[in-house]
């Protein structure tokens, strides 16, 4: 694979951004748009765990989650997060960082509405992360809701995030270890970009 240079790197750096996620799709990679997500608690403790990004674009990434889940409750209290996609096929990574904000009511409902009907049958059916006794309970409780008669309808307590990357990380593997790494810092007037030692 040819040098990543900053020129080629848009002035915008989310478009580079998004085209990478679109090659990845549009190649084949396993699952594209899985995007590892770091929050922090008040304690400052930091977690981790994958999400899939709904949509993406010049406003930023977006996803939707239960809104008692852990994530969402460390999101709420420190609005911050930092993200990682990395495509082993195409020798890629991204790291992001930014502020996340809480999406409208009605673009969460459009994200549900796209969802399959078994998965909106399953957010509707337990809270993320509560406990449960056995793998038993999420059948009984999954039997227990209804058939989805409104493919909008958001579940109850269920949000949607959009994180506004204000640093974002491009790093494309190089066989020989020179791996180039080019990184996007937004500030007041606009995007700095710059090599860096991989």
């Amino acid at each position: 694979m040819a040098p990543l240079l900053p020129e080629e790197i848009s002035p915008d750096p989310l478009r580079t951004l998004c085209a990478w996620i679109d090659e990845a799709r549009a190649t084949g990679q396993p699952q594209p748009l899985a995007m590892t997500l770091a929050t922090a608690g008040q304690d400052g403790r930091p977690s981790a765990r994958m999400v899939f990004v709904r949509r993406w674009g010049p406003a930023g990434l977006e996803w939707i989650t239960d809104g008692r889940s852990r994530k969402a409750r460390e999101i709420a209290t420190l609005a911050d997060a930092a993200g990682v996609f990395f495509w082993a096929g195409l020798g890629r990574q991204v790291r992001v960082e930014g502020p996340v904000h809480l999406l409208p009511h009605d673009e969460v409902a459009a994200h549900i509405a796209r969802r399959r009907p078994q998965a909106r049958r399953a957010a509707r059916a337990w809270r993320q992360g509560e406990p449960l006794r056995s793998r038993g309970d999420l059948h009984r409780r999954l039997a227990a809701v209804p058939p989805d008669d409104d493919p909008g309808a958001v579940p109850p307590g269920w949000v949607g995030h959009r994180m506004e990357p204000r640093v974002i990380e491009f790093w494309q593997e190089d066989p020989d270890g020179l791996h180039d790494r080019i990184l996007a810092t937004r500030g007041a007037v606009g995007w700095t970009v710059e090599r860096r030692a991989p």
